[in-house]
């Protein structure tokens, strides 16, 4: 029964440990991993391995009492292959002004920080952009 009991719990610590941390800027959240809703979350467990993620643009800017801009993108979805189960923390260049979220989402690029990874560059696509890459793939399976 005790070894029973210590390989469960072996088990539970190590598939809790292979799991990432991803973190996104308050404006950014997650809709959808692999296909599969998510909660609107900023930050996400995910574990090694190829994943579609989803996300939307999302903020409320204000220039006074009367005047309010409410800025939200369509998907945006970003490819990522993740080797190893570290924190990666996601950033943009300063969305301070609508403006500044408008030219985001016409060009939507992050950031990626991590023990392993400085400052790598990421551009996230539209659904068009996405279905794009999908067909070209598909295409060069079935040539083969």
């Amino acid at each position: 029964m005790k070894k029973f009991i210590a390989i469960s719990l072996l088990s539970l610590v190590s598939s809790v440990s292979m799991a990432a941390t991803i973190s996104l800027p308050d404006y950014l959240i997650f809709t959808a991993v692999d296909g599969k809703p998510v909660s609107n979350k900023s930050q996400l467990e995910i574990s090694p391995g190829q994943h579609l993620i989803e996300l939307q643009f999302y903020e409320l800017f204000s220039s006074g009492a009367d005047d309010t801009n409410f800025i939200k993108s369509d998907a945006l979805y970003w490819s990522l292959n993740l080797s190893r189960d570290e924190d990666i923390k996601v950033y943009t260049k300063e969305i301070l002004s609508s403006k500044n979220a408008k030219n985001f989402i016409k060009s939507p690029f992050i950031t990626l920080e991590s023990a392993t990874i400085k400052g790598e560059t990421v551009k996230l696509v539209n659904h068009e952009e996405l279905m794009a890459i999908i067909m070209k793939q598909h295409s060069k399976m079935m040539q083969q």
